[in-house]
């Protein structure tokens, strides 16, 4: 009786079905990260219709290309079972975008880190940074008693490269009021601020030129 229990017991093994295999990460290759795209096809004055390319993944059947406007944070999503995409722009812009791909065989997906681009308007010579990425607190991050003070961290990039300094927006509002000015380093470090109470906060960076952007607004608690 005991023979035939283990040989039951290894049919049974034998007979599961192996697991589904996993969508794997795109490598996104065109626009490329922090640059002014320059290659695009010309539609108009205000437009123009950008090559979006990335590499191909393992078990994947369908992608999902995301593109956010910067400006205004509005998102677009394209699905498409190809690698490439071309998209008409506004132009005059900041945008970023990232790669979900899927295997609808079993529900599951995987997206890519997320790269910025600026579609140039004609002859522009001068560009807006890119606005700052938050990273700490991280958005709805609650901060424990045990720690006695905050630090705020970002980071920013521009496609002239001449950032100049950034200001810091932080209050108890979903309308955060300017906090420090002219600041010259992506750390706002050792602020003491009051316990049990919700914090609103964003960056905004000023370049040589008196170019301007905004971050997106993070929320944080404070037991």
């Amino acid at each position: 009786m005991r023979k035939a229990f283990l040989i039951l017991l290894i049919f049974c093994a034998g007979c599961r079905k192996a697991p589904e295999p996993l969508p794997g990460k795109a490598v996104l290759q065109l626009p490329r990260n922090n640059e002014i795209c320059a290659d695009g096809i010309i539609v108009s004055t205000s437009r123009t219709k950008i090559l979006f390319k990335w590499e191909a993944s393992k078990n994947t059947d369908a992608y999902v290309l995301s593109i956010k406007n910067l400006e205004n944070a509005q998102i677009t999503t394209y699905s498409t079972d190809k690698t490439q995409l071309e998209i008409e722009l506004d132009r005059n812009l900041a945008y970023s975008w990232f790669i979900t791909s899927k295997n609808t065989q079993i529900s599951k997906e995987i997206s890519t880190d997320v790269w910025k681009f600026y579609n140039p308007a004609p002859a522009q010579t001068s560009f807006s940074p890119f606005p700052a990425e938050l990273i700490a607190p991280r958005y709805g991050e609650v901060i424990p008693l045990s720690a006695t003070t905050v630090t705020l961290k970002w980071a920013a990039t521009d496609p002239d490269g001449d950032i100049d300094s950034y200001d810091v927006y932080l209050g108890n509002t979903n309308v955060p009021v300017l906090f420090k000015s002219g600041l010259k380093t992506t750390v706002l470090a050792d602020l003491l601020l009051d316990r049990n109470k919700t914090y609103y906060w964003k960056i905004s960076t000023r370049d040589s030129k008196g170019n301007r952007s905004n971050s997106d607004v993070y929320v944080f608690k404070l037991d």
